[in-house]
């Protein structure tokens, strides 16, 4: 299923789109565009069926200055090394900068000052590789099944700067997530910067996760129209159907997480207080989001279905461990 970590399902669901990606580019001659299960590949494999080939040419593999993959070995002591990719600004993953952007309700800027409302891709800095080992450690320490989920299907992680986006996912460029680098420090509640770096990360990584297994299972009937669009708990406007079942899954088991990390992980008093206040929340959000799709099962094929119920059942668990009931938040506020 999608809600439990599965690290076998996401590499059969990872082993099934890169499979299909790579016969796209064979038919197209354009297999030696990016190296094998790398988000440019995707993006060219996309980009094939549209345009002509080549693209931009093979890119540039010793470096980051000609835009190739530059991997980064990170300590993660029991799961072994994650070979994660620490993206430098790259044309696959500006373009779908530019498509995040492009979908955001208006009103919100798009200027190219990282300072300013706008966001733009940025350089990864020492200290925040730093933050990332120190994140994947803690994700061992914690919750080692959804690390092991996430090294499946994260090849590449890009930073943003600015206020427009905090962090996104993009089918194009499968297998990339996309984070703001805000996340990476203390926030205003007093997380500390790898705490938030985790949600961020199982937050994006299950879209990924979500993405890869929707291309071989479906999960919603086909589309009916405009009439299909929702209400969801985390964007202002509606959203497809599917956006709603994909932020449920990522909602409770980012429930999941901060639990986890309560239980676990060493951490003051004022962080711990932190933790439960961000949990709460996203119990709230998901409840909304099963209550929601609840509404919609019709829409669900039996594979979704088992999906939803799966997500309803976790957050019941979750609930009856803080003694609340659905609807309502641990110390009984409505």
């Amino acid at each position: 299923m999608l809600v439990n970590p599965d690290t076998a399902a996401a590499r059969r669901a990872e082993d099934a789109l890169w499979c299909a990606t790579d016969a796209v580019l064979r038919r197209t001659g354009a297999g030696e565009v990016a190296p094998p299960r790398h988000p440019a590949r995707k993006a060219a494999a996309h980009q094939a069926g549209t345009e002509p080939l080549p693209l931009t040419g093979p890119p540039d593999r010793k470096g980051p200055a000609g835009g190739g993959p530059r991997t980064v070995p990170l300590p993660c002591p029991a799961a072994g090394r994650w070979a994660v990719d620490l993206a430098a600004p790259a044309p696959h993953l500006g373009a779908a900068v530019g498509r995040a952007l492009a979908s955001i309700p208006q009103g919100r800027g798009t200027t190219k000052d990282t300072e300013g409302p706008g966001v733009v891709l940025r350089a990864w800095k020492a200290e925040e590789a730093t933050v990332l080992g120190e994140t994947a450690e803690r994700l061992d320490q914690v919750w080692p099944a959804v690390l092991a989920e996430l090294q499946e299907g994260i090849s590449q992680i890009a930073l943003l700067g600015g206020r427009a986006i905090d962090g996104f996912t993009d089918f194009t460029t499968h297998g990339a997530v996309f984070v703001n680098a805000a996340r990476l420090t203390v926030g205003r509640t007093g997380l500390p910067g790898w705490v938030r770096l985790a949600d961020a990360l199982v937050h994006e990584g299950t879209h990924t996760r979500c993405n890869a297994a929707a291309f071989s299972t479906p999960f919603l009937m086909a589309a009916t129209g405009p009439g299909s669009s929702v209400m969801t708990p985390l964007r202002p406007d509606p959203r497809p159907l599917a956006g709603l079942f994909q932020q449920t899954v990522v909602l409770v088991r980012q429930a999941v997480l901060y639990r986890l990390i309560h239980q676990e992980a060493p951490l003051p008093d004022p962080q711990r207080e932190a933790v439960s206040a961000r949990r709460a929340r996203l119990m709230e959000q998901a409840s909304q989001g099963l209550d929601t799709l609840g509404g919609h099962r019709a829409a669900l094929t039996p594979a979704g279905e088992a999906v939803r119920a799966e997500a309803a059942d976790l957050l019941a668990e979750e609930e009856a461990r803080e003694g609340t009931r659905p609807g309502r938040l641990p110390g009984g506020r409505a």
